[in-house]
C-alpha cells in the first residue's frame, strides 16, 4: 500500500487541554463524510467541544510538514492534498525542489500556489554541483559554444558558479533548480477554498423563523385601539344628537344667547 501524501492527526482541542486527549490520524485529500465521523469519533459535536486542531504531520515529501501548523485548516489541507495527488512524478521533483528553494514556501497558502505555478522554475535532475551546471551548458546546451580544444582548457566550476548566481539557483536533492521568472499566479487568496476542496464539517444552524409567523404574533400582542374609555359603549348617533341639543342659538328678537 502507497505512503498517504499527506496525513494530520487531528486533536480534540477541548479535550486536550482538559487532560484527555481524543484524536484521530486523517489522510488528506479526503471526504466531507469520512471526516465528519471522526468528528464524531474524538467528540467535537459544536455543543460541549467545537474547537480542533492537529498535534502532528506526515508526508513523504521533504520539507512540506515543516510549513505547515498545528491550526492548518483541514479544507486547506485537502486542496494541498488533491493538488499533490494529481502530479506527474516531474512535477513531484520539481515541487520537492521548490519547498527547498523556498521563494513560495513560507505558509500553507504559499503552497497551495505553488504546487500550481511549477512552470515558474527550470529543474535539472543531473546537476548537483557548480563543476556539472558549468558543464551542463557548455557541453548540453552550448552555452557558449566552444571547439574541443577549447573545452580541455574551459574552467567548468567557475563557470557554472557565475551562471549560478546569476541564475540565483540552489543545488538541491532533487537537482539544480532555479526561478524562470514567468508570471506567478495566485491562485488561492488564503480565505475562499474552493466548493469542491471543502470537507469540514460545519455547526448546526439554529432555525430561521417564518417572517409570516412574526408578523401575525406581533399583531396579535398589540393592544385594541379604544376610542372611548374602557367600559363605556360608543354610540356615534347619540354623541351627534346631543350636540345638536346642546348647541347655543338666540330667540328671535333679542341679543340674548341661551342654551335649550
Amino acid at each position: 500500500m502507497a505512503e498517504p501524501i499527506l496525513s494530520g492527526y487531528l486533536s480534540n482541542l477541548g479535550k486536550y487541554t482538559e487532560g484527555r486527549p481524543a484524536g484521530e490520524w486523517v489522510t488528506f485529500p479526503t471526504t466531507a463524510e469520512h471526516l465528519k465521523e471522526v468528528f464524531d469519533r474524538i467528540g467535537i459535536d459544536f455543543k460541549h467541544y467545537e474547537e480542533w486542531h492537529f498535534t502532528e504531520f506526515q508526508s513523504p515529501i521533504p520539507g512540506l510538514t515543516e510549513h505547515l501548523s498545528e491550526y492548518s485548516h483541514p479544507d486547506e489541507l485537502n486542496y494541498l492534498g488533491k493538488l499533490l495527488e494529481m502530479q506527474f512524478d516531474d512535477d513531484r521533483e520539481k515541487f520537492i525542489a521548490a519547498i527547498e528553494y523556498g521563494d513560495h514556501a513560507d505558509s500553507l497558502q504559499d503552497i497551495i500556489n505553488l504546487a500550481q505555478n511549477l512552470d515558474c522554475y527550470w529543474l535539472y535532475p543531473s546537476v548537483h554541483s557548480e563543476e556539472e551546471y558549468g558543464h551542463y551548458l557548455v557541453d548540453e546546451l552550448e552555452e557558449p559554444e566552444l571547439s574541443d580544444e577549447v573545452k580541455r582548457y574551459f574552467m567548468y566550476e567557475e563557470y557554472g558558479r557565475d551562471a549560478s548566481i546569476n541564475d540565483d539557483g540552489m543545488f538541491t536533492e532533487k537537482g539544480y533548480i532555479y526561478n524562470n521568472r514567468n508570471t506567478f499566479t495566485e491562485w488561492y487568496d488564503g480565505r475562499d477554498v474552493p466548493q469542491e476542496y471543502r470537507v469540514t464539517p460545519q455547526p448546526p444552524q439554529p432555525e430561521r423563523p417564518d417572517p409570516e409567523k412574526e408578523d401575525f404574533d406581533a399583531a396579535a400582542m398589540q393592544p385594541a385601539r379604544c376610542r372611548t374609555a374602557p367600559g363605556y359603549p360608543d354610540y356615534p348617533y347619540r354623541r351627534h344628537f346631543r350636540r345638536e341639543a346642546e348647541r347655543d342659538c338666540r330667540p328671535p328678537g333679542t341679543r340674548h344667547y341661551r342654551t335649550v
